[in-house]
């Protein structure tokens, strides 16, 4: 009897409803509160490559802001925004931008969210240059460099002298340095030397922690400041390596 009450009763039908909607709502809310937080606030990036050792491994993930200048030369005042510093990890936009539609996007982000990473959705895309990557900034726009054994020397404008990118960092970090494979010379990619150069206005150099791990600004050549998406500012997962970037 209760279970035929339930079917037939018109308030038991509209309360069921209620909740329904209730719960469609709530859902989509917390949706758009999500997608807020996410394209304003604070983003999350899973390390695909070990490009970062010795400070991140694949599988890492990351929190980023996109509350980050790309202006390096910023007047004074108040600004809602990071200014950037020799030696932040930045997200930088993929060559190849994922061209599938926001909802399937925005959809790929949410699932990847709550599953710490692990499930993305079928038709998103994760090959080489189709997604963002995570890099090291290393000089700014006006910077004269040039790299010996692995190791980036930076004159800055206005000064004379090249100092290290560890003297001019402000974050401290190690290199995962490898040996060079037999018969590898110099003038071949990512052999740890070039010859002096000049970055342009809006041009960043980026380069990789394991400087024998992937490509970077020594492959892909400086990037422009639109590519730039933001700061990491720390490790979330896994929890027992938890930390500030």
């Amino acid at each position: 009897m209760p279970a035929k009450w339930h079917q037939y009763s018109y308030s038991a039908q509209l309360e069921e409803r209620r909740s329904i909607l209730a719960f469609v709502i709530l859902f989509l809310s917390l949706i758009l509160v999500f997608t807020i937080v996410h394209r304003n606030l604070i983003t999350m990036y899973s390390m695909k490559s070990d490009t970062m050792q010795p400070v991140l491994m694949s599988g890492d993930c990351v929190l980023a802001t996109p509350l980050y200048s790309n202006e390096p030369r910023e007047s004074s005042g108040f600004s809602p925004l990071i200014s950037p510093a020799r030696g932040d990890l930045v997200v930088i936009d993929p060559a190849y931008p994922d061209d599938s539609g926001k909802l399937l996007q925005l959809a790929n982000v949410f699932v990847s969210f709550v599953t710490f990473q692990k499930i993305h959705l079928s038709g998103t895309r994760d090959s080489s240059g189709e997604q963002p990557v995570i890099r090291r900034l290393a000089a700014f726009p006006g910077d004269f460099i040039y790299m010996e054994d692995f190791i980036l020397h930076v004159k800055t404008s206005g000064t004379e002298h090249y100092l290290t990118e560890f003297e001019l960092s402000g974050a401290t970090y190690d290199l995962q340095l490898d040996a060079l494979p037999d018969n590898w010379v110099e003038n071949l990619p990512l052999s740890g030397s070039f010859p002096e150069m000049k970055l342009a206005e809006g041009q960043f150099f980026v380069l990789c922690d394991n400087r024998l791990g992937a490509s970077d600004s020594r492959i892909w050549g400086p990037v422009s400041a639109k590519r730039i998406r933001g700061k990491v500012l720390l490790r979330y997962w896994p929890f027992n390596r938890f930390e500030k970037l």
